[in-house]
């Protein structure tokens, strides 16, 4: 069997880039105070990189004096530093690297053609260093999409938008946001935003873009010119809206304003769908509700994350949407199974730990339940309960936000839970919060989980405009 001493080939190689010794390559890196020189090898670098040798071989660099004296101003010496290294050692540690110098290791990688190290800097920023797109999503993201080769990187970014899209959009760069990208972010299916809010950023951005500022607040000040000006920047991005996904009453509150933005016939169908739900637009195809595809279209990531955190009961130091040791698996949408309490029970019994998130349908607010228990019947008859100490009720007053949310937990553990058959997901003795067939919540009296007094009434009924429930999954 042959001894491997790839270690001591790797520290002798080490020696040699650091003492230069017979070295036939100056590299010049860096500007100004932070300009390097490095000796390096033609032979070594011509077989580690391809990069390299092509470049050597067709003479792009001057020679004096026998040595080749090669520049490369736009990478940074201590960038360069480390991919030398990396060259003559095969090793590399990205660990001392942060967000911004990480990207620009990738960058260089990329132009220098090491791929191997750049699917690695890649797979590394995602799995460990996720804050280089929470700190600076603008730059994250125009950075990875200048290069073709960043394939992994440029899903994750989308991926991350998509579940926080306020990284970008509330981003006090968000205006100087390449176009292109903008337009892939909005096609997105999964962009967990409202329609609306897409609509108001998109407005901002391309006025931004415009000549001649204009106020926004004040749309009857706006001439002809103006509304041609800006037609013509978002021209490309109407499409994309999902029009007949915002209420007749924010379109004509917020949107018929900028009527001469839109095309005639979609205004038309627009309106003609508010009027008349049952026909159909004449524009073509309604492009599909926005919502991750395992997600939820009523809340966001950081919801689940707080959440999370009840479940787990944490006082302070709640949980992100990247450490929430939890994830939520789509069970039942009522929308979408025409809110059919025997398709609520069909998919969502003996599924284990549950939560139940729903939206008013006039006023936005969030009610929901957390059920720790498997969704089953108690007992005998079509009503019945179990014991729980960990079950809780939540509030979200306003829908993009979870500062003012409010928690009521159990406190009559005996009839935590309810199993009614002809109806949907219950909690309570009397029933504290219960669903019934079609699109009604009911409190009918507040009992095991007094702290709900907050938020609802007894006797208070609520008209849905969507529940879902979600299976609870400890990672």
């Amino acid at each position: 069997m042959g001894s491997k001493f790839l270690t001591d080939l790797s520290n002798d190689l080490a020696k040699l880039l650091i003492n230069g010794d017979n070295h036939d390559v100056i590299i010049e890196t860096g500007e100004g105070q932070k300009r390097r020189e490095f000796r390096a090898h033609s032979l070594i670098l011509c077989t580690r990189s391809t990069y390299f040798k092509t470049t050597l071989s067709k003479g792009w660099s001057r020679k004096e004096k026998g040595i080749i004296v090669f520049r490369k101003p736009n990478i940074p010496s201590n960038i360069f530093e480390m991919l030398l290294k990396y060259l003559y050692t095969g090793l590399i540690d990205l660990d001392i690297l942060q967000g911004t110098d990480l990207l620009r290791l990738l960058v260089a990688t990329e132009e220098l053609d090491l791929q191997k190290l750049n699917k690695h800097i890649q797979t590394h920023m995602i799995s460990k260093q996720t804050e280089f797109i929470q700190d600076d999503a603008i730059d994250a993201l125009q950075t990875v999409f200048q290069y073709e080769k960043c394939t992994i990187l440029k899903d994750f970014c989308v991926d991350i938008i998509c579940k926080e899209p306020k990284l970008l959009f509330d981003s006090s760069k968000f205006y100087s946001l390449d176009a292109s990208i903008l337009k892939l972010i909005i096609r997105n299916d999964d962009l967990a935003i409202e329609e609306l809010e897409i609509w108001q950023y998109l407005l901002k951005w391309g006025i931004s873009k415009m000549e001649n500022k204009i106020n926004i607040d004040n749309v009857t000040s706006w001439n002809s010119e103006n509304f041609e000006e800006l037609e013509e920047i978002l021209h490309d991005y109407i499409p994309l809206i999902r029009w007949f996904q915002i209420s007749p009453k924010d379109f004509w509150r917020k949107i018929k304003p900028f009527k001469k933005l839109l095309p005639d016939q979609l205004y038309e169908d627009i309106i003609g769908q508010n009027l008349d739900p049952e026909t159909p637009p004449n524009t073509g195809a309604i492009l599909p509700i926005r919502c991750p595809p395992s997600s939820s279209c009523i809340i966001r990531e950081k919801h689940f994350a707080l959440i999370s955190s009840w479940i787990d009961k944490k006082p302070k130091n709640f949980y992100s949407f990247k450490t929430k040791p939890h994830s939520f698996e789509l069970l039942f949408r009522a929308s979408k199974e025409d809110f059919d309490i025997r398709k609520f029970h069909q998919l969502c019994d003996n599924k284990g730990p549950t939560i139940m998130i729903s939206k008013s349908k006039y006023d936005d607010k969030l009610i929901g339940g957390y059920n720790p228990l498997n969704l089953k019947s108690y007992g005998n008859g079509i009503d019945t309960w179990t014991e729980s100490s960990d079950s809780f009720i939540f509030f979200f007053p306003i829908l993009d936000s979870i500062s003012s949310s409010q928690i009521a937990r159990v406190k009559d553990p005996q009839h935590a839970i309810s199993y009614r058959t002809n109806h949907g997901p219950s909690f309570g003795s009397g029933w504290d919060l219960t669903i019934e067939d079609g699109k009604v919540m009911r409190c009918s009296l507040v009992s095991s989980y007094p702290g709900i007094s907050n938020f609802i009434t007894a006797g208070t009924t609520l008209n849905l405009d969507d529940y879902e429930i979600f299976k609870v999954i400890k990672k």
